[in-house]
Formats: structure tokens, sequence, C-alpha cells
């Protein structure tokens, strides 16, 4: 959930005689040779367009020099019309309202800003481009149940390109590995350099934290404080880095999510240093969020509550965007739907879910589905309670029913999975507590939509949590990989990394041993790892690549039974498929009377171990060993 700086992806264009600020500095796309360079130009959002979309209208936000000294026009091209020139309260922005016919073949188009009064004789006329592309026909794959997700923190897992390393920003950060809050180095390449290393583990779709520009002066390798929207931060690569990393996981059958921030950006963002009224709250005055994101379901909650939560700021460095001001609203509404064109991705992470304003998410997440129907969506909702959680999504709440956003990180079932491996055996306690979790499960219009996780950035490490109990372990993740939903894996998870937050969020943020030349060891290699990170890196890949294969986990129902004696069990099942998957958090063996789940058992006559391989007969009871967690699929 952390967040740095945001701005939108630029045009430069450089004109003789303008000098540019650092702060002023924008990101870089391809213009007609025929059109001189300005640079008196800063930014143009989106910097390009394409034709297809339902809402045939597009708005860019220009942001030049003395911009209000011009008048804009568009040189004729057939199905494109500028509707008007909308002045704002910056004499340096202004907003170009354009429709755009479906049948428009694409293109150039050239627009020319001339003078109304000459005032000043280095004040001259200009043209610029801007390019129409054709949209896609949603040309990505899905993201199912079946997919396993891996969370990646860029900047700590692999250092694919050291010439990266100290690009030259507004605020130079040099890399400094032994600073917990300083840039390692990590970037894009470094993760394409991995890919088959995690298709290897059983991986199939990658999220990313934040890659887009945050030009900061302190912590910026975390990503959640943007400074540019549409520029990948040149630290971790370029724009066609990112976009080549996309292609070639759709050469191997696998997905990206992007992590989005709808709800603030750094304050060095181009927006907040150069602002319309109405794009921020509180612009002039920092006013803190409570951080309270119950209070929008709460009926009790007072207004000032509610609005504190959707409008007041994570921190001083991170300006609350307005949704309700009609220009930033169009400007999120592109920057998504441009995103999605550009990399092909296929699903989206929403940062901070609750802090927005709600009837804005809502739209958001409507207009990205018609456009999309089958892109996936989940926003992360950090709370305790099922019920406020499940308020967010499409939910079977009354009151709620029309709440657009299909899942959410699911916190409320890794705080009871995580007590399943911390916490002993109780009626509530322990492996219990993922059963009374589940059972909440009526909640949601389809559970099997919210992204399930152990840990992540913001979390204690998982092996962390559980003391280190390796028995634990594979109990959290046996139940990880074979409940419903998205399942994600936090990076190096499978090599049991440890960490927590105790002191500070950076101790869950190590580097990957072995994604930088100079490492002692490389355990993105079997010789690399111990023998019981090996065991925990084969444990993972088993069922990650079962889960893929086995409609019954993927696509299945659940079937649970209350834990009993410290044994908690659950079948997926599907037409003839079905699997056990059997829990034991008792200290010694126990023999499990298989009768009680005749209803799931009956007409099967073996149990294939999905672990080991091993088929032994069905018979009426099962031995279990101490603290065990065990997969069987059922045949017949």
């Amino acid at each position: 959930m952390k967040r740095f700086y945001i701005i939108p992806l630029t045009i430069l264009f450089c004109l003789s005689g303008i000098k540019i600020s650092k702060a002023q500095t924008n990101s870089t796309i391809p213009i007609s040779q025929s059109i001189e360079p300005r640079k008196d130009i800063y930014q143009i959002s989106p910097p390009s367009w394409y034709i297809g979309f339902k809402d045939t209208t597009l708005e860019i936000i220009l942001h030049a020099e003395n911009i209000d000294l011009f008048s804009v026009t568009l040189n004729p091209y057939e199905g494109v019309s500028l509707i008007e020139k909308k002045a704002s309260a910056n004499r340096h922005v202004c907003y170009l309202s354009l429709n755009i016919s479906p049948k428009t073949n694409p293109g150039n188009l050239i627009f020319n800003a001339s003078v109304i009064e000459k005032q000043n004789r280095y004040v001259k006329d200009f043209s610029f481009t801007y390019e129409l592309k054709v949209k896609s026909m949603n040309n990505f794959a899905p993201i199912t149940p079946s997919d396993v997700t891996y969370l990646i923190f860029p900047d700590r897992f692999c250092n694919g390109d050291k010439s990266n390393d100290n690009t030259p920003m507004q605020y130079n950060e040099t890399v400094d590995r032994k600073a917990l809050k300083k840039r390692h180095g990590g970037d894009i390449a470094g993760i394409k350099s991995k890919l088959n290393y995690l298709k290897d583990l059983g991986i199939t779709t990658l999220w990313l934290n934040p890659v887009q520009e945050n030009d900061q002066p302190e912590e910026s390798f975390h990503g959640y404080a943007v400074t540019d929207n549409y520029k990948i931060d040149p630290r971790f690569g370029t724009n066609n880095e990112y976009l080549s990393l996309c292609q070639e996981m759709k050469k191997m059958n696998m997905k990206m999510i992007m992590d989005i921030i709808p709800n603030h950006v750094g304050h060095n963002h181009w927006m907040y240093q150069n602002y319309d009224t109405g794009w921020f709250n509180w612009r002039d005055t920092f006013v803190q969020t409570n951080f309270r994101a119950s209070t929008i379901m709460d009926p009790y909650a007072s207004i000032h509550e509610k609005q504190l939560n959707v409008n007041g700021a994570f921190v001083k460095t991170m300006p609350d965007y307005n949704q309700n001001n009609e220009h930033i609203i169009r400007y999120l509404n592109q920057l998504y739907l441009w995103w999605i064109e550009y990399a092909g991705l296929s699903g989206y992470r929403i940062d901070t879910y609750p802090y927005p304003d709600q009837a804005y998410m809502n739209n958001l997440c409507k207009l990205i589905l018609s456009e999309y129907p089958k892109f996936t969506i989940y926003g992360e909702t950090w709370v305790q309670s099922s019920g406020v959680q499940a308020a967010f999504t499409k939910n079977n709440i009354k009151g709620y029913e029309n709440n657009q956003l299909p899942g959410v990180t699911d916190f409320v079932l890794t705080w009871a999975l995580q007590e399943a491996g911390a916490k002993p055996f109780g009626w509530t306690e322990g492996l219990n507590k993922v059963y009374l979790t589940l059972i909440d499960d009526y909640l949601y219009q389809d559970p099997n939509k919210n992204c399930t996780f152990l840990d992540n950035h913001d979390l204690s490490r998982i092996y962390s949590v559980v003391n280190e109990d390796f028995n634990a372990w594979k109990r959290c993740q046996l139940m990880l990989l074979t409940l419903r939903g998205l399942p994600c894996l936090y990076y190096g998870t499978e090599i049991l990394m440890t960490g927590t937050t105790k002191e500070s969020d950076a101790y869950v943020r190590f580097d990957f041993p072995g994604g930088w030349p100079s490492d002692e060891t490389n355990k993105f290699k079997a010789d690399g790892r111990t023998s019981k990170e090996n065991e925990a890196f084969n444990f993972i890949k088993t069922l990650s690549k079962y889960r893929q294969t086995q409609k019954a986990i993927s696509e299945g129902k659940t079937t649970q039974f209350t834990g009993m004696n410290g044994i908690y069990a659950y079948f997926r099942h599907k037409d003839n498929q079905s699997v056990m998957c059997i829990f034991s958090q008792n200290k010694e063996k126990s023999t499990v009377d298989l009768s009680r789940f005749i209803e799931m058992t009956k007409g099967y006559t073996k149990l294939k171990n999905v672990l080991t391989g091993e088929i032994v007969a069905l018979e009426k009871t099962l031995t279990v060993e101490a603290e065990a967690s065990n997969i069987y699929e059922l045949m017949k």
C-alpha cells in the first residue's frame, strides 16, 4: 500500500530560446519529422490515443508555456474534430476536447498554436503532432483462478542493466544496497531475465509494485508516489522495455497486472506543481486521512469522518486527487484505458481502494469492464472485517449491491491463514479461523475474484509470521494454492525469505540473493539453495502447476468440514473430479475417521498423494502425521 510519485506521460517538443527547469522535464514520444520539436510543451496527456472506444470523445491536457496566449486549431483530419480549447486557471494549462469517429483511420493529427496577440518577440506560433492508433480487440488473456500470481518489488528482485542504476533525475539517488530505503538497482531487464525461472516455479502472472516514474527526494524505490503516470521510471527502464517484457510474457503464456494509484500522486507530480483549480483536495492545507475505511459503510459514522477518510491525504508528500473534478475524472479514465492498450495488460491491482471517492471508483470499474469485460480488477482493502471488505465489491449486502469492484485483496482471509500457521488449534483459533472466515463468502457475488495471499510488500513475511516453522509454512502455502480466489505469492517466498515490519516495512523487501552479479549465492539456481529451500521451491512448484491443470481446484466448488480434534479438511470438486485437503495441528500422529466425509468420498476407492505421487486404498480411516498438510486426488 505504499506510494510515491505519479506524472502523466508526455510528449517532448523542444523550442530554441525556451529553457525548461528540472521540475518541468518530461517524457519523450516520437513526433513527425516535419514538425520542429519544441521545448515549451511540457506535458501532453494522454500522449497518444486509440480509435474504437465506446466513448468517442477525448480530452487532452496540454501543459505548455503561456498556452493561454495561443489559439489552437486542428488541421483537417477525416473523422476527427476539435470541439474546443478550454482555458484553465493556470495560464500554462489548457484542455483540448476532441471527437473521434470509430471509423477514423490511424495516423498523426497536427495541431497549430497561434499567438492571439504579439506581446513578446519570443512567443511564436508552433505546431505539434498527436498519434492516433487502433484499439485492440481485447487482445489479452484474462486472469482466472487457475493462475498463480507472483508479486515483485522491482527494485529488490534482480538488476539486469547496471547502466540505468544512477540515471540522472531531478532528485538524484545513488544506488546503495546497504541502505534499506535507498535504491538497490533492480529493474525491468532483471525481471525479464528471470521469466524462465518464474515459469519453472509455476508462475503464470506477474504483479509488479508501481514502475512509473517516482522522481522524489526520499524513498523513491517504493513506487507509490508517482511523478509521471505515463512514463516508466528510467531507473527501472523505458516504456519500450516494459512493453517488451509484457510481449515476452505473452509468448510464454504469462500475464501482467499493473499496480495503479488513483487516490494520490507524489508532490513533485507536474499536476501538483502546475495545478488547475480543483485538481486536488486541500491543495493549500495538509489534512490527513483518518485511515478509517470502515466509515464508508458504517451506519453510525459521522459525515465528517466519512469525508475525512476519502478527502484527506496519506502524507504531505502524497497529495490527494479530487475525483469529483471533471478534468481529473477524464484524466484518470483515459490514463487507465491507455495503459491497457499500450501494454496489453490483463489486470489492475488498485492501491488504497477505500480512500478515493467511491462513486468515482465504481464508475471507473464500470468503464473498464464495459471496454474489457474479462479484465481483472481487484482493490486493496486493508481491513479486519469480512463485512467491510465485501461491501466494497460486487456483493450481496443490502444497500451496497450496486458496487462495481469485482474483487479485493483478501486481507481478512490473509489474517485467517496466518493464524492457521502461527496459532494453536482451538474452537475458533488456528485452522478453525480459516473455516470461520470462509463461511463469510456468502457476502460476495463471486469470491473467486478476490486476490488471496499470505504476505506482501507491506506485511511481515509468512515464514517469519510462523516463526520459521517449516510445517506451518507448508500448511499456509497448501491452503493458499488450493482454496478459492486468485492466489498470489510474494517474491522470495519460495526460498523461505524472512523479515518483519516490526521496525520498518523495509525489512520485508530484501534483495533476492543472486539478482546481482556480486551476490555470493544465487538462489535462482538449485545449487545455490539449501536443501530446505529446494524443498520449499519444489513444494510451491508442484502445487502451482497442479492448480493450473486441476479444474476441481481452479473451477470447482468447496465443501469444508469444521475443524475437530486438531484436524481440518475441505474438498474442492467439479463434476467427477475431487481433491481432499487435510491438515493437522496435532503434535502427534492422528487417525482420522473418513466416514465423516462420506458425502464427498462415496464412489471413490483410491487416494493419490499429489505431493508424492503415492496411491493408496481409500479405507475407513486415514493416518495423518503430526502437523502434516496433505492433498489427495480421489480416484475410482
